[in-house]
C-alpha cells in the first residue's frame, strides 16, 4: 500500500492513507552531526568503486588504517562517509550486513558523491543517509536505488540529481514502495525536487511520562524547528485541529509538530514530529493505625491503608494483611522512616512517619573483643563481645534488621567467615542498643605454590627457577645441597637474583653445584595462616668439552 504525506496543499493525493504502515521518515534540510567514530566505521580516502578496499580506510578505534575489505562486507558498520572530495561508484549489494549511517559529504567544501551507474539496481541495507552540503547522491543516466523500510534520509543541503534526462527512471525504493523518482512520475510519491524543497519536520525535544502530582502538574510538549520556522502543533498526525500541546489530567495524548516557514506560510514540512505526553496515576497512601510502641523489643509498629500497589519501608518488616491494608513493625526505636506505595505503573507515593516517643533507658552497644581470623581447615574462633551490667547481647547476620543467630550471649561461633552484629538488650527492661557491633570473622586461604621443572644448564650459564603461586606474597628461596638433608635461607648477592620473588636466577652455575635443590617457603603477610613449602627443583650442571688439536687428543672426557 503507498502512503501520501501531506506537504503541497493542492495535492489532495499527498495524505495519510494508512496509519500502521512502517514508513520512511525523510528529514530533508535539517543538521546531522557526523557522529565521532567508533570502531569498524569507513571513510573513503580516495575515488573509486564500492567494492574496492582500497578506496577505503577504516577505524580500529585508536586511528584510521587501510582497509581490508569494503564496507558491508563482512561486518556492520556505524558510520560510512564518503568524503575528500571523492567519487564512490556503487557496483555491489550491501545485503548480509546493516550500515546504521551512510554519510555523503564531510562539509568541507568539495564535492562528494556517492554514483549510480546507469542501469544499475542496488540493494544497500542502511538505516540512514545524510546528504551533507557538499554530498551529492547521483545518477549516471537511469538506476534503481532500494533502500529497507524504515531508512531515514536526511536531506542537510546536498543534492539528489542525475547527470543525464531527469525522467522517472532514476528512482529511491523504501521497502516495496517507489517513494521518489527524479521528475516525481511512474507512481511515485515525492520527485527529487519536491524532497529537497520541503522543510524538515521540527526535532522532538522528547516525550515526557511524568507521575501525578498533587496539585496536579502540567505537562506542556515541545519541538524544535529548522532554522527560520516555527511550529504548529496539531492533534493527528495530518490534517486535523491546532492545538495548545498540554496535558493536565491522567492520561496519555500525543500532539504533532509541524514546521513553519517564518517568510512563507504555505511552506511547511512533509511530516509532522509526534509528542507524546503522559501522565501516570499515582496510588495513595495513608496511616490507619497510628505507631505503637513495643518497649520489650525497643521497636514500634503501625498499619498503613493504599489505594493499590506494594509498600516498601526504610526500616522494619512490611507484611501485607489483605487487599490494601499492610503493616509495619519492627521499626527501631526512634527511627523515622519513609513508606513508600509503589504502583504498577512505576509510581510511588511517599509518607513520612515520625517515630513515637517510647522512652527506654539508654543501652551502650556492645564493645567488640574484636575481629578474629582462622586458616582454612582450622577450628573457628569464638566472636566476643562486652555488655553492661544487667545487659546480655543477641547476634545478627545485619547491621539492622536481620535474623537473629543467637541470644543471650556475649559470645558466638559462626559457622563460617562474614560480619556478625551484637545488640546489647537490657534483661529486665528489653530495652536495647540503638546500634550494633560488628564483629569480623575472616577465613584466611593457606599460600601455596607449584614449583617449575627441574633446570639443566651448562657450567658458566645462569639457571631460572620459577614458581606458580596462589594466595601468596611473600617468598623465601633455600637451598639444599646434600640431597635435601637440610635447607637453608639464600640472598640476593653474586650467586643469587630473585631470592624473594617467585623467579630465582642462579647465577654463572658451576660443576660443583651440580645435584643441589631449590624450594621456595611461601606465605601471605595479611593471612593467619603458616607458611607453606613447594616441592623440590633440582640443578644439573653439565661441563662442556674440550677438544685439543694437538694428534687430534681428547685432554677431558665429558660425560653428557
Amino acid at each position: 500500500m503507498r502512503i501520501h504525506f501531506g506537504f503541497f496543499r493542492n495535492r489532495t493525493d499527498t495524505f495519510f492513507a494508512c496509519l500502521n504502515y512502517l514508513f520512511l521518515v525523510f528529514i530533508l534540510c535539517s543538521t546531522m552531526q557526523i557522529s565521532a567514530q567508533s570502531v569498524g566505521d569507513y571513510r573513503s580516502i580516495t575515488s573509486g568503486n564500492w567494492n574496492n578496499p582500497t578506496v577505503w580506510q577504516r577505524y580500529n578505534g585508536v586511528t584510521w588504517v587501510a582497509a581490508t575489505s569494503y564496507p558491508g562486507q563482512n561486518a556492520d558498520a556505524d558510520q560510512v562517509l564518503i568524503g575528500n572530495g571523492n567519487t564512490v561508484t556503487l557496483n555491489v549489494d550491501i545485503t548480509a550486513y546493516t550500515l546504521t549511517h551512510l554519510v555523503l559529504g564531510d562539509n568541507s567544501g568539495g564535492n562528494d558523491i556517492l554514483l549510480l551507474p546507469d542501469n544499475g539496481d542496488f540493494n544497500m541495507n542502511i538505516e540512514t543517509l545524510a546528504v551533507e552540503s557538499d554530498g551529492i547522491l547521483e545518477w549516471v543516466k537511469n538506476a534503481n536505488i532500494r533502500f529497507p523500510e524504515g531508512t531515514v534520509i536526511y536531506n542537510n543541503g546536498g543534492t539528489i540529481s542525475t547527470s543525464k534526462s531527469c525522467n522517472a527512471s532514476q528512482v529511491i525504493y523504501i521497502g516495496n514502495e517507489k517513494f521518489s523518482t527524479c521528475n516525481g512520475n511512474g507512481g511515485a510519491d515525492y520527485s527529487f525536487d519536491e524532497i529537497e524543497s520541503a522543510l524538515p519536520p521540527p526535532t522532538s525535544d522528547g516525550d515526557i511520562t511524568e507521575c501525578e502530582e498533587t496539585p496536579i502538574q502540567t505537562l506542556t510538549a515541545s519541538a524544535t524547528p529548522p532554522s527560520g520556522a516555527y511550529v504548529d502543533w496539531y492533534n493527528t498526525a495530518d490534517g486535523g485541529t491546532q492545538v495548545s500541546p498540554t496535558l493536565s489530567t491522567v492520561g496519555t495524548v500525543t500532539y504533532y509538530a509541524e514546521s513553519v516557514d517564518s517568510s512563507d506560510p504555505n511552506r511547511k514540512s512533509i511530516f509532522r514530529t509526534p509528542v507524546t505526553l503522559t501522565i501516570e496515576d499515582s496510588p495513595t497512601i495513608s496511616i490507619s493505625s497510628a505507631p505503637a510502641c513495643n518497649f520489650f523489643t525497643n521497636t514500634y509498629s503501625l498499619e498503613v491503608t493504599v489505594s493499590n500497589g506494594t509498600v516498601t519501608s526504610t526500616d522494619g518488616t512490611v507484611t501485607n494483611i489483605s487487599g490494601n491494608q499492610w503493616s509495619i513493625a519492627n521499626i527501631p526505636n526512634g527511627t523515622d522512616i519513609i513508606a513508600t506505595v509503589t504502583a504498577a505503573n512505576g509510581c510511588a507515593t511517599d509518607l513520612a512517619v515520625t517515630a513515637p516517643n517510647c522512652t527506654c533507658p539508654v543501652v551502650n552497644a556492645p564493645v567488640s573483643g574484636g575481629n578474629q581470623a582462622f586458616c582454612q581447615g582450622d577450628p573457628v574462633p569464638a566472636l566476643t563481645v562486652t555488655v553492661g551490667a544487667g545487659e546480655t547481647a543477641d547476634w545478627f547476620d545485619a547491621s539492622s534488621g536481620g535474623t537473629l543467630l543467637l541470644s543471650n550471649s556475649t559470645s558466638y561461633t559462626p559457622a563460617g567467615p562474614g560480619i556478625y552484629y551484637a545488640e546489647a538488650r537490657n534483661v529486665v527492661t528489653g530495652c536495647r542498643s540503638n546500634s550494633r557491633t560488628g564483629v569480623a570473622l575472616n577465613e584466611d586461604l593457606q599460600a601455596t605454590a607449584i614449583m617449575g621443572a627441574d633446570q639443566t644448564e651448562w657450567s658458566g650459564t645462569d639457571a631460572v627457577f620459577s614458581i606458580s603461586p596462589s594466595n601468596a606474597n611473600t617468598y623465601q628461596w633455600q637451598v639444599s645441597t646434600d640431597g635435601g638433608g637440610s635447607w637453608s635461607d639464600i640472598a640476593d648477592g653474586p650467586s643469587y637474583q630473585g631470592t624473594q620473588a617467585t623467579v630465582l636466577t642462579v647465577k654463572n652455575v658451576q660443576v660443583n653445584q651440580n645435584e643441589h635443590l631449590f624450594r621456595v617457603v611461601v606465605s601471605n603477610s595479611m593471612s593467619s595462616c603458616p607458611a607453606s613449602v613447594t616441592s623440590n627443583a633440582r640443578l644439573l650442571v653439565r661441563l662442556r668439552g674440550v677438544i685439543s688439536n694437538r694428534k687430534q687428543t681428547y685432554r677431558v672426557k665429558i660425560f653428557l
